[in-house]
């Protein structure tokens, strides 16, 4: 199961530095002027939407492709007030098996019209608490992918991160406040203009917007970055980005829980981090359609040190105290494309503490190579000092 996330930088750490040659090969050459960039879309086409919306199906019966909650599972079609939306189901995401080619769309027979349907709104009282996973997603399954794919809602707490000038995508975040995503200050640092970056809440399937649970969009309103930030080698990779006006926090959309300051996560297993970024490392890869997911377990640090050593980055590598690893089981890690990603850990109950944000690695899926993550739990107090500031409560991120 080859995955995901970020972009892969040399040395990130100590005294080490990084070779602007090498810098330019990951991220290409830094911008002279505020210009527009292109790509990658993140709403490029990579799979050929349904040209035509009515077919024959396999029983000779006439069928319309619309939004699965305006079809119940015997593909008939139904009101989407009918119980059968929260339950629908499994969809099938192998595009191209059936006549509809979206992956929440279903041909269904009699469907209602979308515009003389009243679709539920998201229901408020149904949140938890912080950092609650859907296992099995918000209002179905799916079967059919790579195995990789995270089920719709299931992790509330991911954001797509947009340049607000042309919605090219520009990496991930995490939100911590309604009003507050928590990104890399890699990331962050591109955009000197907090109105061109725009946060994607609640996004699943790129090449949709079906959902019954629509996404939400926010423009950044102020960034905030970690004074001790160096972009040389990635230290203190933290960000705070502050949103025109808060989220709608609902079953999809749900803050993540914040960790103690200096909790320690060297023991975790089972950790989830999340994004869009390529299926593998360099140009060959191929950025995802639909959100991934990779669970992985933490590396003690002296240990993610060593490792590290064994790399190009040679016998004098210092991995900073401001990182944590996770990974290094072969084929399973994370890749270009998803800097900032949140790292995860479980405490019990499909609840999870955020302990990393996707910084920098060597290459992607390794054997014995480990990501390299923001250690999260080394921020907190700084964390919760500039939501003071902001006049924000912090009791949402708390356990």
């Amino acid at each position: 199961m080859l995955l995901f996330l970020i972009p892969f930088l040399a040395a990130a750490a100590g005294q080490s530095t990084i070779e602007p040659s090498v810098l330019i090969d990951v991220f290409g050459p830094p911008p002279t002027e505020p210009t527009v960039t292109t790509s990658p879309q993140f709403e490029d086409i990579t799979v050929k939407p349904t040209d035509k919306n009515e077919f024959i199906d396999k029983n000779g019966q006439s069928c319309k492709c619309v939004p699965y909650y305006l079809c119940n599972t015997e593909l008939v079609g139904i009101d989407a007030n009918n119980a059968t939306v929260t339950g629908w189901g499994e969809l099938d995401i192998r595009f191209g098996e059936d006549e509809c080619q979206e992956s929440v769309e279903r041909c269904c027979t009699n469907p209602k019209d979308p515009e003389d349907v009243v679709v539920p709104k998201p229901d408020p009282t149904r949140l938890r608490g912080c950092g609650y996973r859907n296992p099995r997603g918000v209002d179905f399954t799916i079967k059919g992918g790579s195995g990789a794919e995270a089920e719709f809602g299931e992790f509330p707490w991911v954001v797509a991160l947009l340049d607000n000038r042309n919605l090219s995508y520009a990496g991930v975040g995490v939100i911590v406040h309604p009003q507050v995503v928590m990104t890399g200050a890699h990331i962050a640092s591109r955009f000197p203009d907090p109105e061109t970056l725009k946060i994607r809440a609640g996004e699943w399937d790129t090449q949709t917007n079906k959902e019954r649970l629509p996404y939400q969009e926010r423009t950044v309103q102020e960034i905030y970055i970690n004074s001790g930030f160096h972009s040389k080698n990635l230290v203190n990779n933290i960000a705070l980005l502050r949103l025109e006006r808060p989220l709608e926090l609902a079953e999809h959309i749900n803050v993540v829980c914040m960790p103690r300051q200096g909790e320690s996560f060297d023991e975790s297993k089972g950790c989830v981090a999340n994004g869009w970024g390529k299926n593998q490392f360099g140009l060959k890869g191929r950025y995802a359609v639909i959100l991934k997911k990779v669970e992985i377990d933490m590396v003690q640090h002296e240990r993610c040190n060593q490792l590290l050593k064994k790399t190009r980055l040679g016998s004098k590598f210092k991995l900073h105290s401001s990182f944590v690893c996770a990974g290094g089981e072969e084929g399973k890690d994370t890749c270009q494309g998803d800097g900032g990603a949140p790292l995860a850990c479980p405490i019990g109950g499909d609840r999870y503490k955020l302990s990393g944000l996707v910084s920098w690695g060597i290459g992607c899926g390794g054997k014995d190579v480990p990501a390299v993550y923001a250690n999260v739990p080394a921020f907190r107090q700084w964390v919760d000092d500039k939501m003071a500031d902001w006049g924000y409560d912090t009791s949402g991120y708390n356990l």
